[in-house]
């Protein structure tokens, strides 16, 4: 079928999926949490790719905007850091921004497709804008990529400030779920681990970011793709529980 068919197909099977989650209650939480990252980490097994959706890859080519109430990708790089009331408040654009192979809150998103994935890191300068679109949301956490080889990451100047609204603003927590996800799909991989290494140490040595310690424990940690770096932080949790 055609992209409006395809579309139609895909939000149907979303639903079904986004229905099964709201009877999850919270006894079954950790065994759903470990179903959803190992679907995450596998690649979601069975999860059909529809050649004829494209608006991922074209957002990141920067030829349609965000919706609603969006922007171009460029015009979003350029025009929004700093701005964070705009950045807490809009509620549409980070399904744009770090799209997933899942849906979101935002029915005007789509969800990413393998293909779009492929030719978005095939092009260095739409390759080149996710990046921009994770320092973008660095700045707003407080944070800032000290290396883009290594994804090592520091305080921002504005660190006091904005680690006490990440510790007080819970819904930041699925989008820094999405996040990182995001990054695995989009080949930078590297920069999972140095995020969650990061704020291990905030949260749990430095005791500047405790409101993120469940997400950082439950989610976070579990989407790093490198097994041996995922495995070597959750042993770096152990040691705080």
């Amino acid at each position: 079928g055609g992209p409006i068919d395809q579309k139609r197909k895909m939000i149907a099977e979303t639903m079904s999926s986004m229905m099964a989650r709201s009877f999850i209650t919270p006894l079954f939480r950790t065994q759903w949490t470990s179903r959803d990252t190992d679907q995450y980490l596998n690649g979601y097994p069975g999860k059909k790719d529809y050649p004829a959706l494209k608006d991922n890859l074209d957002f990141y080519m920067n030829k349609i905007p965000s919706v609603p109430n969006g922007d171009y990708i460029d015009n979003i790089h350029d025009t929004w850091f700093g701005k964070y009331d705009t950045l807490e408040i809009h509620h549409g654009y980070i399904q744009w921004l770090f799209p997933i192979r899942e849906s979101g809150m935002n029915w005007d998103a789509q969800e990413l497709q393998v293909h779009e994935a492929r030719a978005i890191c095939a092009d260095a300068t739409a390759h080149g804008r996710v990046l921009k679109s994770y320092e973008l949301m660095l700045d707003f956490y407080g944070m800032e990529l000290a290396n883009k080889e290594t994804g090592e990451l520091r305080r921002g100047i504005n660190w006091r400030s904005r680690f006490a609204h990440l510790n007080r603003s819970m819904h930041n927590y699925l989008r820094i779920t999405r996040i990182l996800k995001c990054l695995g799909e989009m080949d930078y991989q590297h920069l999972q681990a140095p995020f969650v290494r990061f704020c291990i140490e905030e949260a749990f040595n430095n005791g500047t970011l405790s409101g993120i310690r469940r997400s950082l424990s439950d989610y976070w940690v579990y989407v790093v793709k490198k097994e041996a770096e995922r495995k070597a932080l959750i042993e770096k949790l152990h040691e705080y529980r």
